[in-house]
């Protein structure tokens, strides 16, 4: 079950769409994809001390960003993903203290050879991913997280596809 914000909830209502991304932990920092070009989201201005230090001293810059280092409109698919009330194999009173870990299939365009150079200088096999949805002028500690998991298969070819296992 995901717990939502009352004002995420407010927006849904009032017809705004929020959008979904993926977010790519590497060795050199963060990637965000999504299937259009982010023009508000993880905005870089203001955000260089991340948080450690104060701009003047009543507001720490960077306080509810990461450090990104790339984002871009890649996303083709982010696959589907299956929440259960109950376990299909265990009792009733199990599914409070256990959960289906899920497994998605991400694709990601590679028409200009743009992950093959990148994959060789970064490996993303084994890397942590995730996919959060949130709208674009909200900071993304207010993002909600829809799936968190690691990287176990890559295949590159027109179209990246990444296959993800739950954590």
């Amino acid at each position: 079950m995901y717990r939502i914000p009352i004002a995420f909830h407010r927006r849904l209502m009032r017809g705004e769409v929020p959008i979904t991304y993926i977010l790519i932990e590497t060795h050199l920092g963060y990637r965000a994809y999504c299937g259009k070009e982010m023009a508000r989201i993880f905005d870089i201005a203001g955000f260089f001390a991340d948080g450690t230090y104060d701009a003047d001293g009543s507001i720490d810059a960077g306080e509810s960003t990461i450090g990104l280092i790339d984002k871009g409109a890649r996303v083709l698919d982010l696959g589907s993903l299956d929440r259960t009330i109950q376990p299909k194999k265990d009792d009733i009173l199990a599914a409070y203290s256990g959960k289906q870990l899920q497994h998605v299939r991400i694709e990601l365009d590679n028409a200009d050879r743009y992950f093959s150079r990148l994959i060789a200088k970064e490996p993303f096999l084994g890397r942590p991913i995730s996919i959060r949805c949130g709208y674009e002028a909200d900071g993304y500690m207010s993002h909600i997280g829809l799936f968190t998991g690691t990287i176990s298969e890559i295949s590159l070819l027109p179209t990246m596809t990444l296959e993800a296992d739950e954590r």
